[in-house]
């Protein structure tokens, strides 16, 4: 006899379960498998998205007995190196783009014109981003000559294929790296800009209630492979000034001590990129000192920069975006007949003998006013390498005021800022319209005419861009970022 166990309506909906339960549980696996065959894992995919880079340098110290640019003085020898140094970025879809830091003062539009695009036509890189730390005890790089007829044409050629040969070296070496973004602070100098109260006049000291740039940023590149840094993108404000004027020795001054500092802790093999900020009214503290003294703020800032090494944040975003935009800085229109007449009655040296090199000067601007004529604009170059809504670098041409990196820092829609001020090219000091304003009283880096110690009396421009300017830089900058949603 067979006894059959009756289903209960709860043992029939426990049975249905169970069943439904299993039949899940099938379906479950066999989609995972489908899956899994059809898909990457999720760190192969990873590793397909990620970021290549590559970073080179070369050592591009000028040969004794070259006149250093500023002050000018013959060179004697040398205390540290000169370094070019390249970090190369490439995203997934090929994206890419070659920043190179130069221990040198700088360099007109037309040097890196020209050297920009042999290294396009030679790499294949789009983007170059030529930075030069602007230190004042080495040299400007010139256009490559057409000929070598001494030892400045031959170093001016061999510094270029240097540069061009880094970056396609960088290019070759690159490979999958994990990016990281992040900021310490840091002070190298004071701004200089102080005014004298009874005349209203600037003149250059401490001014330590100026702004300022207080801070390093780091971008730093890990390799995928060893988890190890390749390199370091760093960048500070301030003129690198610490190296007395009276040197005849070769140097990088601070910044090629902090890049040295961060390559000393970090490894040798690790290529430290300086980028100089917004240093146009920033020297670097105590200004025309000692070696030593530059050597120390150079060491100070290097580790501040590893101590943003240490803490940096890792950039989850893989698209990689350069955008270029260019504006025109108008120069200020030409006096009147009777003011023009008044500054050659005035153009006298301090012994007041007439200076006939100011007359010739405001003879070249009379030409201009009876053609009816303005001086011609400054170029402005501004480029912003951006890494999804994370991480932008902004460069721009010149000597910019710090204003302008504390003005991105504020407003760019990003969680992290860099900037680059003398980046491919420049033609003076960039202020803002505040110390435009002054006029004649606006000091060395501002003030125009009469004032014949303004850093543009003496050029092409006759003084500084007009009130006006800054807004035309901002409204530039501001066009190549994404807009805020």
């Amino acid at each position: 006899m067979i006894l059959r166990r009756r289903l209960t309506p709860r043992r029939l909906s426990v049975a249905l379960s169970a069943q439904a339960t299993l039949a899940q549980l099938v379906l479950t696996a066999l989609l995972a498998a489908v899956l899994l065959l059809a898909m990457p894992t999720t760190a192969a995919a990873d590793h397909q998205l990620a970021f290549k880079a590559g970073a080179a340098q070369r050592d591009i110290t000028p040969p004794v007995g070259y006149q250093i640019t500023h002050y000018e003085r013959i060179s004697i020898g040398v205390h540290d190196p000169l370094f070019a140094r390249v970090l190369y970025l490439e995203d997934h879809q090929g994206n890419h783009v070659a920043i190179v830091g130069l221990d040198l003062i700088g360099a007109g539009f037309e040097a890196c014109d020209q050297l920009r695009a042999e290294i396009k036509e030679k790499s294949g890189v789009e983007n170059t981003l030529l930075a030069f730390s602007h230190n004042h005890s080495s040299v400007s790089l010139m256009p490559r000559p057409e000929k070598i007829v001494d030892t400045v044409t031959g170093w001016n050629h061999v510094t270029h294929d240097a540069i061009v040969e880094i970056v396609r070296e960088a290019k070759a070496k690159a490979e999958p790296v994990t990016l990281r973004m992040g900021r310490a602070e840091a002070q190298v100098g004071f701004n200089r800009r102080l005014v004298h109260k009874p005349s209203g006049n600037v003149y250059m000291g401490v001014n330590k209630e100026g702004p300022v740039v207080p801070w390093v940023n780091v971008l730093v590149a890990d390799s995928r492979k060893t988890g190890r840094p390749i390199a370091v993108l760093f960048e500070h404000a301030a003129h690198p000034v610490i190296v007395p004027h009276t040197s005849q020795l070769t140097s990088a001054d601070y910044p090629g001590a902090a890049a040295a500092r961060i390559s000393e802790v970090l490894g040798d093999d690790v290529v430290a990129v300086f980028g100089q900020g917004g240093g146009g009214n920033i020297n670097g503290y105590p200004l025309r000192s000692t070696h030593e003294l530059a050597d120390a703020a150079g060491r100070k800032l290097g580790d501040a920069a590893l101590a943003a090494v240490e803490a940096a944040e890792t950039i989850e975003s893989h698209e990689l975006t350069v955008k270029f935009a260019q504006s025109w800085l108008p120069s200020n229109p030409p006096p009147t007949r009777e003011v023009w007449q008044q500054w050659v009655d005035t153009a006298r040296t301090r012994d007041g003998q007439v200076d006939q090199r100011k007359v010739d000067h405001l003879n070249k601007l009379r030409a201009l006013m009876e053609a009816g004529e303005n001086p011609p604009p400054r170029r402005f170059d501004a480029y912003a390498v951006m890494i999804g809504r994370e991480w932008c670098l902004v460069t721009m041409p010149h000597e910019m005021f710090c204003q302008y990196e504390l003005w991105i820092d504020e407003k760019a829609p990003f969680r992290r800022t860099m900037t680059f001020a003398y980046t491919n090219g420049g033609q003076g000091y960039v202020a803002v319209d505040e110390a435009w304003k002054l006029k004649e009283k606006g000091g060395y880096e501002a003030g125009s005419l009469p004032n014949w110690g303004g850093n543009g009396s003496f050029s092409e421009f006759f003084g500084p861009p007009a009130v006006g300017s800054e807004k035309i830089i901002k409204d530039t900058i501001a066009s190549l970022w994404p807009r805020e949603e």
